[in-house]
């Protein structure tokens, strides 16, 4: 297969970054790719720094700031200008392994695939892996649309910088989707292409999600934890003969979110114990306490046994394998 890929690269303020994102598509050893940059009004050193790139391949457009509340015009104004019979997403702060492209263009031979996706590493600011999500992709595999839309609603296991989608079912859906009062475009849009097809996922690392202060604001973190409900209203406008085929109910969506937002909570009260913000840690404890399951509750107990003694519970992690997120720096 030698499609054309159109690389979709929205960037803001990325001048530590954007370097290593646009290196990383050079290095494709697949080398039938556009890189569309849409710069939303960076106030920093980013223009200077992708414009400064002469291949013919990456085009690169500065408009005026437009902000988190309008990704999904930043998203498909890049669509429009695209060439390609696939799109692929990379972020400005994001980049690539070089045989990503090369890997998983193979999977659009099938005609039922619309969208692709495997494993990504996240990184801190530096680029250095932390770990690799989600952990085990074999889940996901081999599933059918009815199946990968119910896995869905439940849980977004997808790393945006891993994505690749048919560009006639991205156009089919409306393109990308961002619903009111959300911050974001990859679930929602993921979610109206299950609907459309099939989603080949690939075991691999496909690419590379940086974590850095600079990502989203803490003005952002409640509009993410009320997004967690939007599987549901999703579900809510489905066919009936589509409900039934899923064999789930709102009820038991809306379990499944309280217990997100329950984990949600707790690793908020974990970022604020690092911060020395004892008073809102032991508010967002209490929210995991509330609502969490039993592993929840009892990381937030611990959680707010060490904010009252003034520390952070970064041990913890050596039990919950989780990252550091003193690593994620």
């Amino acid at each position: 297969m030698n499609e054309l890929v159109s690389i979709i690269t929205p960037t803001y303020n990325h001048e530590q970054f954007i370097g290593q994102c646009i290196e990383s598509v050079l290095a494709q050893t697949y080398k039938r790719w556009e890189q569309i940059i849409i710069d939303d009004g960076s106030r920093d050193g980013t223009r200077d720094i992708a414009a400064a790139y002469e291949d013919e391949r990456i085009v690169y457009i500065r408009q005026e700031n437009m902000g988190i509340w309008n990704l999904n015009k930043i998203y498909n104004r890049a669509l429009e200008l695209s060439h390609g019979g696939l799109i692929a997403v990379l972020e400005g702060d994001d980049f690539w392994p070089d045989y990503k492209l090369e890997r998983q263009v193979g999977a659009f031979s099938n005609e039922d695939t619309v969208m692709s996706w495997g494993k990504a590493y996240l990184t801190n600011s530096k680029g250095k892996p932390i770990m690799a999500t989600p952990a085990d992709v074999r889940p996901f595999m081999n599933r059918s649309k009815s199946q990968t839309l119910r896995q869905l609603l439940f849980q977004n296991p997808i790393p945006s910088s891993t994505v690749m989608c048919r560009k006639e079912a991205l156009l089919k859906a409306g393109g990308f989707k961002q619903p009111s009062g959300l911050p974001y475009v990859d679930l929602p849009t993921w979610l109206e292409l299950s609907l459309l097809g099939d989603f080949c996922v690939i075991d691999e690392i496909l690419g590379c999600w940086r974590k850095h202060e600079g990502q989203i604001s803490s003005t952002m973190k409640a509009s993410l934890n009320e997004g967690r409900r939007y599987p549901v209203e999703f579900f809510m406008r489905l066919p009936e003969e589509v409900k039934k085929s899923l064999g789930i109910s709102v009820d038991d969506l809306s379990a499944y979110i309280d217990l997100a937002n329950a984990e949600f909570s707790y690793q908020s009260g974990r970022a604020s114990l690092l911060e020395g913000r004892w008073g809102d840690a032991e508010n967002e404890f209490r929210a995991a306490l509330d609502k969490g399951c039993t592993k929840t509750r009892m990381k937030a107990l611990a959680g707010m046994i060490c904010g009252r003694c003034r520390t952070d519970v970064e041990w913890l992690t050596a039990v919950t394998k989780e990252p550091r997120l003193k690593d994620l720096i």
